[in-house]
């Protein structure tokens, strides 16, 4: 009984009682100027309509197919035609007429009775059968459509992303064989720079040990006088 508790608890029993209370001021202003011998049909169908409605919320609820079979079974027994019990020219619930049989124990009566209101369901269902298929076709081509959109954007995003980084590459790439030319250059343009400066130092030095020689000679030959 734990999952009848938590049927009950998931319900919107205050909306349910806020739709009752709306349905209730309007038909008694829908039933004010009805006839007294119509008054008990009207009260019928209207009862019928209310009960199929309120029905719709429990069926969310329930499982999706459960849902609308139970919909669909309560719809037969409400509103399959049968024939009244005094004249049999009158339409009347064939559900009543049902409980009146097995009330009766007249099981042929309520044989008979109850093959409209399986009529009824047998079509209900078939319809609601085609329905759904027709609903999945439906939703299966939207889905397909959506995935051929999505999957045309992201090529899109990753051709174009996959351009910007090819062009970054490039250009990193001539980049890199730029520094790599310049580092190469500098090497080899340094030393003829540096050649000249180095001849007039080694000039220079050479020149000041040529004096300093020269000056030692002198003063080891013998002075003439």
């Amino acid at each position: 009984m734990d999952w009848l508790k938590n049927l009950l608890h998931s319900l919107p029993l205050e909306a349910i009682s806020d739709i009752l209370g709306e349905i209730a001021i309007w038909w008694g202003q829908l039933v004010k100027d009805v006839p007294p011998a119509d008054l008990p049909m009207y009260a019928y169908l209207g009862g019928v309509i209310i009960v199929l409605i309120l029905w719709v919320l429990v069926a969310r609820v329930l499982p999706r197919p459960l849902g609308g079979m139970s919909w669909m079974i309560l719809f037969a027994v409400l509103l399959a035609p049968g024939t009244a019990l005094g004249d049999p020219s009158v339409i009347a619930p064939a559900s009543i007429s049902v409980v009146y049989a097995i009330m009766m124990k007249d099981t042929a009566g309520a044989i008979a009775n109850l093959s409209p209101i399986l009529v009824v369901l047998v079509v209900g269902l078939f319809v609601g059968f085609v329905w759904q298929l027709i609903r999945g076709a439906f939703e299966s081509s939207l889905d397909k459509a959506r995935r051929r959109t999505s999957e045309d954007t992201q090529a899109n995003m990753q051709l174009a992303t996959g351009n910007y980084m090819a062009e970054s590459a490039t250009l990193t790439e001539t980049s890199e064989l730029n520094d790599k030319s310049n580092l190469i250059q500098q090497p080899n343009s340094t030393p003829l720079a540096a050649k000249p400066e180095t001849e007039i130092s080694l000039k220079k030095g050479s020149s000041k040990i040529d004096s300093i020689f020269a000056k030692k000679r002198d003063a080891k030959k013998p002075d003439k006088r």
